[in-house]
């Protein structure tokens, strides 16, 4: 699974995916829609009062779908695996059932008023599942060990984004002194960060920031992280059996700090690709959970089992504004106006996604108790092809021509659906458009170097927080290939990039996203991605599923009622 970093062309704060991560990092079509998690239930809890479904007594059995293809968490990419780390091991702080962190090996920690020195206290007594205390050592040697670029860990940037000296150690220009991380005794890790960065501390749920057991790692050598027994467990499960190809098992670890508070005794993990199949698991009581492809979730839509939610994740269509028809703004806003992004949802995915109000998706942090969303409010228009159509003419007039525009489409069906649906929706409005499919990579290619009029791009959100979107459109971001420039929004990024006033930066941030999407049009978002699944109602009630930093999040999970 390639992923391939995208850096601006000066370094900001913000991490940087590239197109290909959306859909690469994880099995179920976008960075990592099990990365990001999710699981599937119908109702047949019915052995002895308790939920049982797959499992037995206080058990229960998942599909992760795809292989297990790397436990190190140093260089792991894969959901799959990435669903087992997070609930065997555990970083500096995890995250709550609400998404926020809370303190998990740390018991706490002491931010600078500048917002660049984080100085965390571990927990006393916290231990590895062989005896071995875990201690700050642990996590500066598993944040080296990732940002090594012998070790070429493509989530090497998770960190050195943002820890200072951290980049120039991984791109071979410093060394691993120059990282700003020190352990002055076992239980204290100070870290320095490049710039001010307040949703950082959530980003030690992310498995890259788990610490390692040096001494451990280094007698296993190459056999490190390959059985239950290679591997060691500070989380609130162990592993106790494992096979990549079929799945594994996890138990409640009686060495885990808090583990009064871990319900579920034991966990299946198993490996079902096959929808179909996975399906008829489930309604058989083999499975806890399943994803559902489409065509199932009119059938299961109105069961109690079936669940679904949006992800940190917008899809949207975006004009190259290289080419002279799609330089004019009333061209830009009948693009906007055109399609109906309700009939998208609903009819052609018809997966949980929900039709965009917006550019950064919902659920993204936003002021106080509210979310981004919530405090933004719509920042497009409604659906109208009659305006649309007069948008259109006009700026035909204003241009002189009404050329054929190429629509640039990834070959999956999905994507080819949805171009296919865009093209009708734009020629009633009076556009020609010629749908140009192309082979996934190719389609990067082309897209990453601005060889395109219009495309379909998505992105997956690295962190709770507006400006893991919004970063991406400043004037010298290498994502940037659309060409749009405008310095007032280049001006508000980089001053939220910088500022300590979170009432502040929050403002900025608003004002950026109206300019990006209701002043300039520079962009007509179509969607936020979604994922619908079965899950057993006795596990929904505390199913925790994070849009980021980790999916699946079993520590919460209970069997209630």
């Amino acid at each position: 699974m390639a992923i391939r970093r995208v850096r601006p062309s000066t370094v900001r704060v913000g991490t940087q995916f590239s197109r290909g991560d959306f859909l690469k990092i994880g099995g179920t079509g976008l960075a990592g829609a099990t990365l990001l998690g999710a699981v599937p239930g119908c109702s047949i809890f019915q052995q002895d009062g308790g939920g049982q479904g797959g499992g037995v007594g206080n058990s229960i059995a998942v599909n992760v779908a795809n292989p297990i293809k790397d436990l190190n968490s140093a260089s792991t990419t894969d959901s799959a695996s990435s669903s087992i780390l997070d609930n065997v091991t555990e970083g500096l702080y995890r995250l709550d059932p609400n998404n926020k962190p809370v303190p998990a090996q740390a018991e706490g920690v002491q931010i600078s008023d500048d917002g660049l020195n984080y100085t965390f206290t571990l927990r006393n007594g916290i231990k590895w599942s062989n005896g071995d205390p875990v201690t700050s050592h642990d996590f500066e040697y598993a944040w080296l060990t990732a940002l090594d670029p012998d070790t070429a860990n493509i989530y090497a940037y998770i960190i050195s984004t943002f820890v200072k000296g951290a980049d120039e150690f991984n791109t071979g220009k410093g060394s691993a002194e120059d990282v700003a991380i020190e352990t002055p005794d076992d239980k204290t890790l100070k870290v320095t960060l490049l710039a001010p960065a307040p949703y950082w501390l959530g980003l030690m749920a992310f498995f890259t920031y788990y610490p390692q057991n040096q001494k451990f790692v280094e007698r296993q050598g190459n056999n490190y992280a390959q059985t239950p027994d290679a591997l060691l467990y500070n989380g609130p499960y162990t592993m106790t059996e494992f096979n990549p190809t079929e799945g594994a098992t996890l138990e409640k670890n009686e060495n885990y700090w808090d583990k009064g508070n871990v319900n579920i005794q034991k966990i299946e993990i198993d490996i079902v690709k096959d929808t179909a199949t996975g399906v008829n698991l489930y309604e058989s009581g083999e499975l806890d959970n399943q994803e559902l492809s489409s065509e199932y979730v009119t059938e299961f839509r109105d069961t109690p089992d079936f669940w679904s939610h949006t992800l940190f994740v917008t899809w949207w269509t975006v004009p190259n504004q290289k080419v002279p028809i799609l330089q004019n703004e009333n061209i830009r806003r009948a693009l906007q106006l055109g399609f109906d992004r309700k009939a998208l949802v609903d009819k052609l995915l018809n997966n949980g996604s929900e039709a965009a109000t917006g550019y950064v998706p919902d659920g993204i942090a936003g002021p106080g108790d509210q979310t981004f969303r919530e405090a933004q409010g719509p920042v497009l228009p409604e659906y109208d092809p009659e305006k649309a159509k007069e948008l259109w003419q006009k700026g035909v007039e204003e241009v002189g021509e009404n050329p054929t525009i190429s629509y640039l489409s990834y070959d999956t069906s999905v994507s080819k659906d949805i171009s296919t649906f865009l093209q009708s929706e734009y020629e009633k409005i009076g556009a020609k458009i010629e749908v140009n499919v192309q082979p996934y990579n190719r389609a990067l290619e082309l897209q990453e170097t601005g060889d395109f009029q219009l495309s379909q791009f998505g992105w997956i959100g690295d962190y709770d927080d507006p400006m893991t979107f919004l970063d991406l459109w400043l004037s010298d971001a290498s994502f940037n290939t659309q060409n749009y420039k405008n310095p007032r929004y280049d001006e508000l990024i980089t001053a939220a990039q910088e500022s300590t006033d979170l009432k502040k930066r929050m403002e900025m941030l608003l004002e950026a996203e109206r300019i990006l999407v209701e002043e300039d049009a520079a962009l007509a978002p179509q969607y936020f991605e979604g994922e619908a699944w079965l899950i057993r109602p006795a596990l929904q009630k505390s199913y925790v599923d994070h849009p980021y930093g980790g999916g699946w999040d079993m520590r919460w999970w209970k069997l209630e009622g």
